[in-house]
């Protein structure tokens, strides 16, 4: 009897690991003025909001890479602002009024 239950357990531990999800698992990114800004531990607190430098004009597929002025995460219509004193961060704000830190990505140097 304890065979079976030790069975049955594992199957289901083995076919809930399996299941996969719809939604996936995709980098937040941002295309501002041509270069990719991703999501960073980086905490917004330490840093300033500068000028308005855009908007996001369209919200693509999370597993569509951004154009210009696009996001995978961040709705149309965020405001995308530079940081003050700094090159490496632009700092984003939703509709809703949230504030999110993004980090230039590697191998995107600054224009």
């Amino acid at each position: 009897m304890k065979k079976i239950y030790l069975t049955l357990l594992l199957s289901l531990l083995l076919g809930s690991c399996s299941q996969e999800t719809s939604s996936g698992s995709y980098a937040m990114i941002l295309v501002v003025n041509g270069t990719e800004y991703n999501g960073t531990e980086a905490q917004l607190a330490d840093y300033q909001a500068g000028k308005v430098i855009g908007k996001v004009t369209e919200e693509v597929a999370p597993d569509v890479l951004p154009s210009n002025n696009q996001s995978n995460f961040f709705e149309k219509g965020t405001v995308i602002f530079s940081v003050k004193n700094e090159t490496e961060f632009v700092i984003v704000e939703d509709p809703a009024g949230e504030r999110h830190l993004l980090q230039r990505a590697p191998g995107n140097d600054a224009n």
